[in-house]
Order: C-alpha cells, then sequence, then structure tokens
C-alpha cells in the first residue's frame, strides 16, 4: 500500500488542530516511554498546538533507565515541559499490599498481574497530572493516545491502561507508517528506529508476542504470508476482543409507531428521530394500518408500505406482517411474543390521546409503555392523569413537533408546499405511481 509520510502528517496534525480548536481544549498529557509511538505523538501534537502546550510525563517504575533518558531526549529536542513521575516505590506499595490478603501464590503466578498493573498506574498518573494542569493552566488538558494500528489490531496492550485515553493520535497508523511520519517530522534516529519494548519485561515486543510488526502489516493489507503466521495473526486478534467491546446486558427498548402513514412525512420522520437520538427507544417498527379505520386510506396499504420503506434506517424497520391487525393491541401482543411487554414503547401523537379510552381494550394497551409527543398544543397531562397510570407515559410536552397533516398534503400534493413536508424520494414515489391525484 502506498504510503505518503509527509500527507499523512500534515493530515493528523491538522485533525488534532481543530479538534482542539472546536472543542475549546488548551493542552496535552502524553506519556514518554523513550520508544517511537510517543515521540512521533509529541512530534504531532508540538505541530497542533504548539510546544507549550504539551506535557510530556516520565514513568520509571523498575524499567530500563536507557529508556527514561530517551524520553528526556525527545522532550529536550522539542521542547515541552518534562515530569519526571517514579512509579517504583507506588509499585512496590501496591504489591506489598497482596501478601496481607491471605492469598496462596507462587511468585511465577505474580508475572502477568506485576507487568500489567504498572501501564494502569501510568494511566492513572497521566490523568491525575492532566487534571492538575486543567486546573493550573485554566483550561482542559487531554490524555493522549500513543497505541500504533499493529499493536491494537492484534490486542497488544493493557486493558485499563495504555488502551485509556482522551484522544487517538496515530492508531490508523501501522509501524512502518509510524515510522514514514516520524522521519518526516524528524523525530531522532535513535530513538525512531529503536528495537520497540515494553520496558518492563526484559523483552521486545516482537519477542513477546512472537510475531514481527512487518508480518502483522502484511496481514492488515492482505499480503502474501505463511498459512501459520496468518492463523496465528487471526487468533491474536480474535482472542482480543474483549478488550475493545465491553459487554453489558441492555434492555431492548421498541418503539412501535402505529398509523396509517398515508404518506409518510417529515412530521413522522421528525418523531423517530428525536426518539432514537435521545435513546428513548432503540429501534422502532413502523405498522402502516391495513383499510380497517372508518376513514379509508387514499394510498394502498402496499403503496404505503413501499413509501416508508424509502425512509427507513438502520434502526427503522417498516413492518410487512402486522397490518393484518385490525387493532393496536393485537399488533402489541402479537410483538409481544418476540419482546417482553415491558420492553414495547407506543407512540402516539397528543391528538390520539384526547380519544384514547375510546380504543378497544384499553385496559390491556394501558400495561404497555406508551410515548406521547406534543402536537397542536393539546394538554396531554390533563389527558393522561384520567387513566391512573403515569407510571406507563412518557409525555414529551416540550418536544418540538412538526406539524403536518396528512389531509393537506394529499390534497396539495402537486403544490411547492408538498416538498416542504416530504422527503424527495417519498414524493417522487407519489408523483411515479400518480397517488392522490384527485
Amino acid at each position: 500500500m502506498r504510503f505518503n509520510g509527509k500527507k499523512e502528517a500534515e493530515n493528523v496534525i491538522k485533525f488534532v488542530r481543530d479538534y482542539y480548536k472546536e472543542n475549546n481544549i488548551k493542552g496535552a498529557v502524553v506519556g514518554l516511554s523513550g520508544g517511537k509511538d510517543s515521540a512521533v505523538v509529541t512530534a504531532i501534537l508540538v505541530e497542533a498546538i504548539g510546544k507549550e502546550n504539551v506535557v510530556g510525563v516520565t514513568m520509571p517504575c523498575n524499567s530500563i533507565s536507557e529508556d527514561k533518558k530517551d524520553a528526556e531526549m525527545i522532550a529536550d529536542f522539542y521542547g515541552i515541559e518534562c515530569i519526571n513521575y517514579d512509579l517504583t516505590a507506588t509499585f512496590n506499595t501496591f504489591k506489598s499490599e497482596l501478601d496481607k490478603t491471605g492469598i496462596e501464590y507462587a511468585e511465577n503466578n505474580l508475572k502477568n498481574s506485576d507487568i500489567n498493573v504498572r501501564p494502569r498506574l501510568r494511566m492513572a498518573t497521566l490523568y491525575y497530572i492532566a487534571a492538575l494542569y486543567s486546573s493550573l493552566k485554566g483550561g482542559t488538558y487531554l490524555v493522549a493516545g500513543t497505541s500504533n494500528k499493529s499493536e491494537l489490531y492484534v490486542g497488544y496492550f493493557t486493558k485499563g491502561g495504555d488502551q485509556v485515553h482522551d484522544f487517538e493520535v496515530i492508531s490508523d497508523f501501522t509501524v512502518s507508517e509510524v515510522i514514514k511520519i516520524g522521519e518526516y517530522l524528524k523525530v531522532p534516529e535513535k530513538v525512531l528506529y529503536k528495537t520497540p519494548s515494553d520496558g518492563l519485561s526484559g523483552q521486545s515486543d516482537e519477542d513477546k508476542m512472537g510475531i514481527t510488526y512487518d508480518d502483522i502489516e502484511k496481514y492488515i493489507y492482505a499480503k502474501p504470508l505463511e498459512q501459520e503466521v496468518k492463523d496465528k495473526i487471526a487468533r491474536m486478534h480474535n482472542n482480543n476482543k474483549h478488550k475493545f467491546n465491553m459487554p453489558a446486558y441492555k434492555r431492548p427498548r421498541v418503539g412501535v409507531f402505529v398509523g396509517s402513514f398515508d404518506p409518510i412525512h417529515k412530521g413522522h420522520m421528525h418523531i423517530m428521530k428525536y426518539l432514537l437520538q435521545y435513546n428513548l427507544v432503540d429501534k422502532i417498527i413502523v405498522v402502516p394500518t391495513g383499510d380497517y379505520w372508518s376513514k379509508s386510506m387514499e394510498a394502498s396499504l402496499e403503496d404505503r408500505i413501499e413509501m416508508c420503506k424509502l425512509v427507513q434506517g438502520k434502526k427503522i424497520e417498516i413492518s410487512t406482517t402486522l397490518n393484518k391487525y385490525e387493532y393496536t393491541y393485537q399488533v402489541l401482543e402479537e410483538l409481544e411474543k418476540k419482546y417482553p411487554m415491558d420492553y414495547l414503547f407506543l407512540i402516539m401523537g397528543a391528538d390520539n390521546i384526547i380519544n384514547f379510552d375510546k380504543w378497544k381494550n384499553i385496559d390491556h394497551l394501558l400495561e404497555y409503555n406508551i410515548i406521547v409527543v406534543n402536537r397542536d398544543n393539546i394538554d396531554i397531562n390533563e389527558h393522561v392523569e384520567k387513566f391512573n397510570k403515569k407510571d406507563n407515559f412518557i409525555v414529551l410536552d416540550d418536544f418540538d413537533f412538526l406539524s403536518i397533516s396528512s389531509t393537506y398534503i394529499r390534497s396539495n400534493i402537486e403544490s411547492e408546499n408538498a416538498k416542504e413536508f416530504l422527503d424527495e424520494k417519498v414524493l417522487n414515489y407519489i408523483k411515479d405511481k400518480n397517488l392522490y391525484k384527485k
């Protein structure tokens, strides 16, 4: 893959500069390990926000003294402030507490614990310094990430340690690409071409992983590689996915939007966008109704479904099976076979709440969650209170409703106003099908 170090360096410098400007951020704290990644990140930060706003931190912890010297050399080279925060005593104190727990262990059982707790202590230190400097300098200081694409791909980092930061700088660049950026930014060769290591285990990164960074890059960019090596990289990538995504139980909140949608218009879309944007529901099932109401639809069910599909999104599903039910409670009962009752949210406009007590099987409907959105300045709470089921209702009384009448749209489908109320794809569908023509 062709790579232009000059172009990419300038792109990432602009990215950082723009991010800081747009969010009114003052400075950055970067952990200086004495390796190429933190050196290149420092060079980028200095170019993006100025050396006076960059603070480097060395954090020795029973680690190689040469790394600290290289880190200080980088700080001097770029003219940034450098803080030495020795974590050796902190680490030793932390470890000494283990003997007080009564846990029985052999020293070899602590190998990974000892290696991984140090990046976590360093992470806490960087955030401690960032908070301090935010107070001292009267502006926000963020912790810069220093991980590259190669090590991230195989999960070669400590969860809760060097993986924790406020923004990424070189995470989309492989090791060789980081070096090319460093060459353009004139990072000192002693550090730029230094063999990567964690400075803790006494081994190089490649020795610890049992794989080379060159092989990882070949795998990422689909270049020829021995199958055994490919299998190992794939295994490392898959086995470390847990480091990227925190598994968490989440209740599925499903909005159910039942209506004629004759046609679906920007008012409907505004409601759905709002509910999804503010996480009131996780997905919405749109159910265009059949011709069961006293007022018949002007467009066929097939056409109304097709119009709805034109504006569906990743979190908006258009039902083609629930349309057979005559009443809303039947739609909800059918959905209850897939989703528990507590996770279903009936979506309605405020005009529907006025006569809601006359809906078929109202007692059962009141067992569901109901979202009522403001429309025509109706006093929603007045109508909700009479049901004595206030916990079941989410009243969006201050919702900025885009008031649109479907009847008006159908009567004025050929006017310029139609463009204001309808999505362009829906309007074109209506014109192609000659719908709503008098």
